[in-house]
C-alpha cells in the first residue's frame, strides 16, 4: 500500500497500443479491461496525476474505444475514483464483489458484443 502508481502512463501505453493495432488491422474491435482502484499518483507530464489520468481516459472515449473498469478497491474504503475514471472512459464500472469468476467471462463477452 502507498506505493507509486503510474496510472496515466499505463493508460497512455494502452491507448498507443490500441491505436497502433487499429491502424494495422481496421477490423479489430479493441476492448480495454482496466483493473484499478483509480488512484494514480505518478504523472507523466507534470500535471496533477488524477487530472492527467482523466484527460488520457477522455481520449479513449473520444475515439470510441470500448472499455470496462473493474474497481479493485475494497467497498468499505471506496473513494469513487474508479467510477470517476470509468465515467471519463465512458465505460461501465464493476466492483470485484459483482464479478465472480464465472460471471467475469460473461461480462466481457457481453461488452464485446455491444
Amino acid at each position: 500500500m502507498g506505493g507509486k502508481t503510474p496510472l496515466a502512463a499505463g493508460l497512455l501505453l494502452a491507448y498507443q497500443i490500441i491505436e497502433r493495432e487499429k491502424r494495422e488491422s481496421s477490423e479489430i474491435m479493441p476492448l480495454m479491461i482496466l483493473l484499478t482502484d483509480g488512484a494514480g499518483n505518478v504523472s507523466v507530464t507534470g500535471m496533477p496525476p488524477r487530472e492527467e489520468a482523466l484527460l488520457i481516459a477522455g481520449l479513449f472515449a473520444q475515439k470510441k474505444v470500448r472499455s470496462v473498469v473493474i474497481n479493485t478497491e475494497h467497498e468499505s474504503l471506496d473513494r469513487g475514483l474508479a467510477q470517476e475514471l470509468a465515467t471519463a472512459l465512458d465505460a461501465p464500472c464493476y466492483t470485484l464483489s459483482e464479478l465472480k469468476a464465472e460471471s467475469l467471462y460473461q461480462t466481457v463477452r457481453n461488452e464485446l458484443q455491444g
